[in-house]
């Protein structure tokens, strides 16, 4: 079974605080965190993580052979979604545009009336309040699919 990015940090963080002791430059388990997170661009380690978390959801394993169009930049991205319409969505430090299939895939029906509320700018949502419902609705669909395979 392979790691989830959220395990393996958590393996270099205790891997980095052994290499300071080592060194003489004692470092607290925490403080380890801190410093992986700011090394990734984050403000924090929570932030770090809720953002994993979220994005582990938004881009499960099993869905690579689906068609989306990667972008670095969210202006790009957001140019791309304009004119082709689809799904905008963020996915670490980076931004994919995909298809109404995609979405089925995540377990969010077309006629859902969250999805609706929430539009199709992922990144910037009409509705907080919806779009953390379908969050929860995928990663709901997420942990069956995982409890399927699994048997």
């Amino acid at each position: 079974m392979a790691l989830s990015s959220i395990e393996s940090l958590k393996i270099k963080a205790k891997l980095l605080q052994k290499a300071k002791k080592k060194a003489g430059k004692p470092l607290l388990l925490k403080e380890a965190f801190e410093l992986l997170a700011k090394k990734a661009g984050f403000s924090s380690w929570r932030e770090m993580k809720e953002n994993l978390e979220a994005n582990q959801d938004l881009c499960p394993p099993g869905t690579s052979a689906h068609w989306k169009t990667w972008y670095t930049s969210y202006e790009e991205a957001k140019e791309h979604w304009k004119k082709t319409g689809g799904f905008l969505i963020s996915y670490q430090k980076h931004f994919f545009v995909c298809d109404a299939d995609y979405i089925k895939i995540l377990g969010i029906i077309s006629t859902d009336s969250d999805l609706e509320k929430v539009g199709t700018n992922w990144v910037e949502p009409l509705n907080f309040e919806a779009w953390f419902r379908l969050l929860k609705k995928i990663k709901s669909h997420s942990t069956a699919s995982s409890r399927r395979k699994a048997k």
